[in-house]
């Protein structure tokens, strides 16, 4: 069989969008009309942003001339190069897919594979005599019928046996127990419930996900307690419900900005944990705003800050908002454009420049450059930051939770 690939985006605006490639075919990706993939959505994505193509039994992609550069597993490339299985493709500023290898077994292929074949006996009926083609055509439609037919059916029987046995299952554990064996055994044999799903981590999963960014460890149960203590912090005399009113106030500039940068709205709770809310939210350290900036980093990205003729647009939503969320895509551009957890972590420690330098060095060197693998090698109220920032979204995804 002939080279096949399937491409899968894992964040942005195509999350979970899939498109196939044959041998010899090609797909370019932007935002013109003249793109096969679309990313409309993506703010940093360019008209004509780059190709994907199959030739010979390998992957390739190239970078169009785009503005913002095409980076395969956070490293630019600057001419055709190969893909490998696995291999993260980031285009703008969220959108990311990997490639796999194309397997027509599996369930959700099935249609693909029907749709291939009828779509290339119809390009033969175009090229050859209609009438030689006809038996072959309504042959495979027979089939299609057929085995679409005898799909439903064997799952419509799976379903009604798997709803009798479930009824049944109480009548035969009874049966099966028997009345002359003691209270103790019968109890041993009742069915154990279910047990229930693990929400919370659930949760930090999705919105690892959500971000394209890989998720924590299944045994990293240290973390998840973190997000579970800031969790019960922030709900706790139902203080959060007090924040959701001062949220619908702000939360719209706060959207906007990060929508105009190409950034998930998510990072909006940032400023949850920042000033909670609050535009006159000032620190010990001298931050001011509803983002927290310090007067440096306030200037840099262009917030008047001039204490001696009354002027401080750190407190202005609008402004301060804008200026974060390109704060925010410098941390991106730092770290590489798919690692948010690693700019949530270091955006309250990042304000000085030398330390965001420091963590942008670590991120180069290390063998596997995301949260997970460097959080032991970074500040730990830089570390802690994360799980702050978590549970807040966390509560704002489910406010009839809590």
């Amino acid at each position: 069989m002939k080279s096949r690939f399937v491409i899968r985006f894992v964040a942005g605006p195509l999350h979970d969008k899939t498109f196939e490639l044959g041998e010899g075919d090609a797909r370019t990706l932007g935002k013109g009309e003249t793109s096969a993939i679309r990313l409309d959505e993506d703010a940093l994505v360019s008209r004509v942003h780059a190709r994907v193509s199959l030739e010979r039994g390998m992957l390739w992609i190239e970078d169009l001339g785009s503005r913002n550069g095409t980076y395969i597993n956070g490293k630019k490339i600057e001419k055709k190069t190969q893909l490998k299985v696995g291999d993260k493709v980031t285009l703008g500023q969220l959108s990311c897919f990997q490639c796999s290898p194309w397997n027509a077994l599996e369930p959700s292929r099935f249609a693909s594979v029907v749709l291939t074949r009828v779509t290339d006996v119809a390009v033969r009926m175009r090229r050859r005599p209609k009438a030689a083609l006809w038996p072959q055509f309504l042959a495979l439609q027979l089939v299609v019928c057929v085995v679409v037919g005898a799909a439903w059916y064997g799952g419509k029987k799976l379903r009604m046996r798997a709803g009798f046995l479930q009824s049944q299952a109480p009548v035969e554990a009874t049966a099966e127990v028997g009345v002359s064996q003691p209270p103790e055994q019968i109890l041993t044999q009742v069915p154990t419930p279910e047990v229930p799903r693990n929400f919370i981590w659930d949760e930090i999963v999705a919105v690892s996900r959500r971000f394209g960014d890989a998720p924590p460890s299944v045994m990293d149960a240290q973390f998840q307690k973190k997000v579970e203590a800031w969790i019960e912090k922030f709900t706790k005399g139902d203080a959060h419900k007090n924040l959701f009113a001062k949220k619908s106030q702000y939360w719209s500039q706060i959207q906007s900005a990060l929508t105009e940068q190409g950034l998930p709205v998510e990072l909006g709770y940032l400023v949850w944990v920042e000033s909670e809310f609050n535009p006159a939210a000032t620190s010990g350290a001298g931050a001011l705003g509803l983002w927290q900036f310090m007067p440096a980093t306030a200037r840099d990205f262009g917030l008047r800050v001039a204490p001696q003729m009354n002027i401080d647009e750190r407190t202005d939503v609008v402004k301060s908002s804008k200026a974060a969320a390109q704060y925010l895509s410098l941390l991106l551009k730092q770290f590489g454009t798919d690692r948010y957890m690693l700019a949530i972590a270091s955006y309250n420690a990042g304000q000085n420049k030398i330390e965001r330098k420091a963590i942008a060095a670590r991120i180069r060197r290390a063998p596997k450059p995301d949260f997970w693998a460097l959080r032991d090698q970074l500040p730990q109220e830089t570390v802690d930051y994360v799980p702050k920032v978590l549970a807040a979204i966390i509560i704002n995804r489910n406010p009839q939770r809590w």
